[in-house]
């Protein structure tokens, strides 16, 4: 693969960490409105709704919800997408945006570290980024050691699921098309939340109204654009990688509350987006690597 490709690849996926990070503001004005597992109804079902018709307009699949091996697969990742998206929902009722961004940024360890247990390599750049961009994440969530909240827990759990979505994404990206992967995926969360709201909370339809404008963001932008932009991004980039770009959600999330919310990031918050952009900088070492003659630099199908 090209450093040509690499770069485009990290564009790709730095955009993605852009739309996730703003979609933090919109999850946090929606949450004032309507709870987190409507919430996560919500964003799924416009989601679904919008990715559709581009999928039409771009492909033309002849078929959408047959039983073949790719979409059991795709709704087996719709599960653990599921599990994530409402573990951190809930987990941002209990706990603060910035330790909520640090601890949901934790799947940049998780993300090498699970690998190995399929044997997936990673170059020593990407540990070192993977390093400092935790580092980083550490002085962004002004997280005390001594303080740990039920919303903590919650949002630690949904980043360990987060990075197994990763990591089987990256295998799966590369055979078949992303609308497919996506639209599954968010049709089986959609029909999960469905399902769940009457039981944890209740119909709210005016605070679904009064929610609107967060949930179109984030079902359309968040889940819908960025998504498949992750699923063309992780084509070329491996997952170790990809987490570490991804990351940069956690420092956008941050400039997003500042240029929206009014929430000025301190000196060490400062420190905090530095070391993950300097993270991101120092994985793509791998790309000077030595290679042998003749040999460009190559990634395997699926994750490192």
């Amino acid at each position: 693969m090209s450093f040509k490709s690499d770069l485009r690849a990290d564009f790709v996926l730095l955009l993605t960490a852009f739309i996730w990070g703003l979609a933090f503001v919109y999850q946090r004005t929606g949450m004032e409105h309507i709870g987190p597992v409507t919430f996560t109804f919500g964003r799924f079902l416009i989601g679904a709704l919008a990715i559709l018709p581009l999928w039409y307009v771009m492909e033309k699949p002849k078929e959408i919800f047959a039983i073949n091996a790719i979409n059991k697969k795709a709704a087996l990742l719709g599960l653990v997408l599921t599990a994530g998206m409402l573990l951190q929902q809930w987990g941002m009722v209990y706990t603060t945006a910035g330790r909520a961004g640090f601890l949901t940024g934790v799947y940049i360890i998780f993300v090498p570290i699970i690998g190995l247990f399929f044997r997936n390599k990673t170059e020593w750049p990407t540990w070192l980024g993977v390093a400092m961009a935790m580092v980083g994440l550490f002085f962004l969530g002004q997280v005390e050691s001594d303080e740990v909240f039920t919303g903590d827990v919650l949002i630690l759990l949904g980043s360990m699921l987060f990075a197994v979505h990763m990591i089987f994404t990256g295998r799966l990206a590369n055979q078949t098309s992303p609308f497919r992967l996506i639209f599954v995926q968010f049709v089986v969360a959609t029909i999960i939340s469905f399902v769940l709201v009457p039981i944890f909370e209740g119909w709210d339809w005016q605070g679904i109204l009064d929610a609107a404008v967060a949930l179109l963001y984030v079902g359309i932008m968040s889940s819908g654009v960025a998504f498949c932009l992750q699923v063309i991004g992780q084509r070329t980039a491996p997952a170790s990688h990809a987490s570490i770009i991804l990351s940069f959600e956690s420092v956008f999330a941050a400039l997003c509350g500042w240029w929206l919310l009014d929430e000025y990031l301190t000196d060490p918050e400062l420190v905090g987006c530095g070391l993950i952009l300097a993270g991101g900088l120092v994985s793509q070492l791998k790309v000077l690597l030595k290679q042998s003659d003749g040999d460009p630099i190559k990634h395997p199908h699926g994750v490192n």
